[in-house]
Parts: structure tokens; C-alpha cells; sequence
């Protein structure tokens, strides 16, 4: 998709397109047909694992890739399938550990994600404080619900402690994040605005039973995991195709770009942080 000449705009169109649809598709199995979805994610996690083993040219990206799409589909959007379809009395029953699998995962996703590469950027340099801020902050607010983070309503997940200024910092992050070399693939650069219209989309779905920040976790889930398979398996145009190509910014320009946006975020981050703090200091 990016060459010498830019991006190529006929693929960005087709890949986001592509995106859109199978984002929607998803949401929909998420919501009214969760049993086939869930079949969906099982049979690809057995296909990409049964070609992983017979790959006999593996590399360590590769290696990663795999591991990556198997946190997402069986350890990730499959566990939370499966204890949506628990019986309530089972859900009430189980929910304590369920909520500590569900905490450890995102504290250890978000805190692998302060070792990114940098690629010899500022903005990359400067994701790695906003990023423990985050993670300070998030700490911050499961402790606030003693840990008890998830819960389940007519088979919505629905996660509790990421308040939505935290939502739109953590976008804002994962922007910036997303525009180092590192991320070189397209793939991902309907991640955020998608992951926000679906907490949108499941919000006014579920009739707005809950606040809106409490259905990121789930929109955020089926979109990261989405995008994820789509480019472990891309579906390619079915024509050839031929220009026109956009500049592509320099990093310098990038970092000109996200910069001040990262110290806004860091900003409202050691705010929030400081903030919490004197809260929990006076309930505990």
C-alpha cells in the first residue's frame, strides 16, 4: 500500500471499505448472533494455527504476528463469547476470576505497549510516558471499582473503569502511536475512529442501560481483533490496481503533528492521576 510514490489511494479506499463492512458484520454477530460469531473466531484461530505449524518459513515477526492473533481471537473475543453464554447464575458465579483475567489482560496488553519501538521519533520517544500515565490512570480506576471491572448484561460485555476522558486520551495516544514506522501497514488507520462508533453503536443497541465509556472495552475488542484478522488474511481487490498515490508525511512532520497533541494528553493524564489520588487517599 505505501511505495515510493505515497500511499495508494485505490488501496486505502478498498482496505477501508473492506474494513468498514466486516467491522459491521462483526458488531451485528456480536450483539444478535453471538454463537455463530463465536464459531467464526474458533474456526479461524484453528486455520491460522494449522497453517503457523505446517509454515515452514517462519520469522520472528511471524512468531509474533501468530501469538498476537491468538491473545485476540480464543484468549481474547472467544473467552469473553463463552462467558457471555454462561447461564446467569454460572456468570454471577465465576464473574470475580472472570474479572481478573480480563484486568491482567488489559494492564499487560497496555503496558507491552510502552516497550514499542520508537523508530528514532520524538512522538515515539514521548508514547512511552503517556502510555505509563494511561496505565497509571487505569490502575487508578479499577481500584476504584475494587477490581470488579466486568460485568455482563443480556450478552453485553461491559467494562467499568475506563471513564470516557480516558477513552478519547487513549485514542489520541494510539494515534500517535500508530503513525511510527513501526506500524508501517494501513490497516489500522480506521482502528480508533472505528473503535469509538462502536461504543457509539453499542450504547444506543444495548437502549443506553449503562454509561456510554463502559461499552469501549467491548467495542475496542471487536474492532483490534477485527482489523487483526484482516490482516493476517487481507482480501485483495479483485482488479488491478493503478494509482493515484498521496504524499506521505516525513517523520519530523509527524512528530510536528502528535507532539503537541501527546503533551495535551499527558497533561490531562497527571491531571486525572493527581486527582485520583487525592480520592483514594480520602476513601481509604
Amino acid at each position: 500500500m505505501n511505495s515510493e510514490l505515497g500511499i495508494h489511494l485505490t488501496l486505502l479506499l478498498w482496505n477501508s471499505s473492506i474494513a468498514i463492512l466486516a467491522v459491521a458484520l462483526v458488531c451485528y454477530l456480536a450483539s444478535y448472533r453471538q454463537s455463530i460469531l463465536f464459531l467464526l473466531v474458533m474456526t479461524i484461530a484453528l486455520l491460522a494455527g494449522i497453517q503457523f505449524t505446517y509454515d515452514t518459513h517462519q520469522n520472528p515477526i511471524k512468531i509474533m504476528g501468530f501469538i498476537k492473533l491468538m491473545l485476540l481471537l480464543p484468549l481474547g473475543l472467544g473467552a469473553v463469547l463463552v462467558f457471555a453464554s454462561f447461564s446467569e447464575d454460572k456468570q454471577q458465579r465465576f464473574l470475580v476470576w472472570f474479572s481478573r483475567y480480563i484486568n491482567f489482560a488489559v494492564v499487560a496488553n497496555i503496558f507491552a505497549m510502552v516497550f514499542s519501538p520508537d523508530g528514532g521519533t520524538y512522538r515515539g520517544f514521548l508514547s512511552r510516558f503517556v502510555c505509563l500515565g494511561l496505565l497509571v490512570w487505569l490502575l487508578q480506576e479499577m481500584t476504584k471499582e475494587r477490581f470488579q471491572t466486568t460485568l455482563f448484561d443480556r450478552g453485553f460485555f461491559i467494562f467499568r473503569s475506563s471513564p470516557l476522558q480516558w477513552v478519547y486520551c487513549h485514542a489520541a495516544y494510539r494515534l500517535a502511536l500508530l503513525s511510527l514506522p513501526t506500524f508501517d501497514s494501513l490497516q489500522y488507520l480506521l482502528l480508533e475512529p472505528l473503535s469509538l462508533i462502536l461504543m457509539f453503536v453499542l450504547y444506543h443497541l444495548h437502549k443506553k442501560r449503562y454509561f456510554l465509556h463502559y461499552y469501549f472495552g467491548f467495542a475496542d475488542t471487536l474492532v483490534v481483533t477485527t482489523l487483526t484478522v484482516l490482516t493476517w488474511y487481507p482480501i485483495l481487490p479483485p482488479f488491478e490496481p493503478k494509482g493515484p498515490y498521496v504524499s506521505s508525511l516525513t517523520q519530523n512532520q509527524w512528530d510536528m503533528i502528535f507532539i503537541p497533541i501527546q503533551l495535551t494528553v499527558f497533561g490531562i493524564v497527571l491531571r486525572a492521576i493527581f486527582k485520583n489520588r487525592s480520592t483514594l487517599t480520602t476513601n481509604w
